[in-house]
């Protein structure tokens, strides 16, 4: 997959994402997290993919990259603009600082 540019805008309530195939926007949201993947059509490429998780909705994927700590970064740049905090969620990646 080639790479593509991101843009994520967050206010207080939501936050955008824009890509190549086009833009969504996510609203309240209560906690975010990061998961390893691996998905299987690329059997031996893991992604790091950035979820919100929302009550009564399923989780909602914002973004994947290839790399733990620019996942970890989004996550947690996300989550200071929201005021929510980093607690840990279950199957959640940790990343060593």
């Amino acid at each position: 997959m080639l790479p593509c540019e991101v843009t994520i805008d967050v206010d207080d309530t939501s936050v955008e994402i824009c890509d190549h195939r086009g833009c969504f926007a996510v609203t309240q949201i209560d906690q975010l997290f990061v998961v390893e993947r691996q998905p299987p059509a690329w059997r031996f490429l893991t992604w790091f993919g950035v979820f919100a998780r929302r009550r009564g909705c399923p989780d909602r994927l914002l973004l994947e990259t290839p790399d733990g700590h620019v996942a970890r970064f989004v996550e947690r740049a996300i989550e200071e603009r929201l005021g929510l905090r980093d607690e840990p969620v279950r199957g959640e990646l940790r990343v060593a600082e």
